[in-house]
Formats: C-alpha cells, structure tokens, sequence
C-alpha cells in the first residue's frame, strides 16, 4: 500500500437504512400519511391567551401516543397555518376564544381540508382509528 492513500471501508448495514429511508422521504415526497408523520397535530393558537388550552390539548395527545406540538412562533394565524401545510403536518387544531369556551377543537387535515368543530375526545378517537388502520389519508 502507498503511504498517503485514503481506504475507506463501507458498511453496508448503515448504508442500505440510509436508503430505505432516502427512497421512503422520496417516495411520500416529505408528505407522510398521519401514521407516520413525525408530528401527526399540530395546535395553532389565534393568540397567546389561549396558549395553556393549547397545552393541555397537546398533553392530552401525547398521552394517546399521538405525536403532537403547539406551534410557539408567535406568528399571526394565517402565516401558522401556511406554515403547517408547507410542514405536512396531516392535522392542524385551531383554538380561539370560541374553542376555548365551547372546550372544542376547530380541525383541518391536509386530504380534507375542514372539518369543522370537535371535541378533544373525538378527535383522539378518529386520528387513533386512522393510525391504528393505517390509512393513507386523514
């Protein structure tokens, strides 16, 4: 061997899950189906005064196993929500004051579009039978 030469030795087990998740990112095109999502509900806020029903929502989720997050930019709503559909996020919660005292959800998914107003244990239930069922849209 000549002193000054790179050898690299390739190990195929890492490489070969290096593009199963390359082919798997390419084939959804980043727009995974909500049982794979890495974040499934997303909660946007109209304003910061509804920040800790926002919270407890999503800590309410995350009990159910669902992979959820409070969008925390402190963005006006409109740009959240552009923001939510250029992450893929498969559902986005809207909670305002009429949320707030109704203790409901306002709900929109990426395959369609509104669905109008729910209750958290509604909510919880659907995206639970969608994942457990794997449906490729919610």
């Amino acid at each position: 061997m000549v002193p000054g030469n790179v050898i690299m030795i390739h190990r195929a087990i890492f490489g070969s899950l290096e593009r199963f998740f390359g082919i798997l990112i390419e084939n959804y095109a980043g727009d995974f189906p909500l049982w794979l999502a890495p974040v499934q509900v997303r909660v946007l806020v109209v304003s910061d005064r509804f920040r800790d029903y926002a919270q407890s929502i999503v800590q309410s989720l995350r009990q159910q196993n669902i992979r959820a997050e409070v969008d925390n930019t402190g963005e006006r709503l409109g740009k959240q929500i552009r923001n939510s559909e250029l992450d893929k996020i498969p559902v986005t919660v809207v909670i305002g004051q009429r949320e707030l005292d109704n203790q409901s959800l306002s709900v929109r998914t990426r395959s369609l579009g509104d669905m109008g107003t729910m209750t958290l244990p509604q909510l919880t239930e659907e995206i639970l039978q969608a994942i457990a069922n794997k449906f490729s849209s919610y």
